[in-house]
């Protein structure tokens, strides 16, 4: 049986804090304050229903989206302060037709004494060949930004907060 036909995209930026403040600062991050939307895809409204600290592995919650939508994220793996990663599923937008699950992986590499270079990759599973066909522009233009302007807005974060 062949794997099932994934979709991913990757962005990358250059934070000028120390990796270990940097990924203290990430793992607590409120979502609607890094990811605010982009062209079709919704902004993260709140989060609720969250089973534990978000740097356990197993730890879920409720994500809820701008477009009244939800989906429910859980995490797989967190090695502070060098990776972090979860999966979504139950998605209730149209993404449900297409994909059975998003995975997110981040990895947090020292770039000097005082930066760090942050790379996310986001690989949907799609449903079938054909849905595969219609996620995969999506993913790489509405997604990709909406992900490239999530990322920029946790570089800029204030770190007093």
């Amino acid at each position: 049986m062949s794997p099932p036909p994934t979709v991913s995209t990757t962005v990358t930026a250059t934070a000028p804090v120390p990796r270990t403040t940097l990924f203290d600062r990430f793992i607590p991050i409120a979502l609607p304050d890094i990811l605010t939307g982009w062209g079709p895809i919704p902004a993260v409204t709140t989060t609720a229903d969250q089973t534990g600290p978000w740097d356990q592995p197993g730890s879920s919650r409720t994500v809820h989206l701008a477009d009244g939508s939800t989906a429910r994220e859980r995490v797989t793996e967190c090695r502070t302060p060098t990776y972090f990663a979860y999966v979504v599923t139950d998605f209730t937008n149209p993404v449900k037709h297409l994909a059975r699950e998003g995975r997110g992986q981040w990895w947090f590499d020292e770039a000097g004494p005082d930066a760090t270079h942050i790379r996310w990759t986001y690989t949907f599973e799609a449903r079938s060949r054909a849905a595969r066909l219609l996620l995969a522009p999506v993913v790489h233009t509405a997604w990709q930004r909406f992900m490239r302007v999530g990322l920029a807005r946790l570089v800029d974060q204030d770190p007093a907060r």
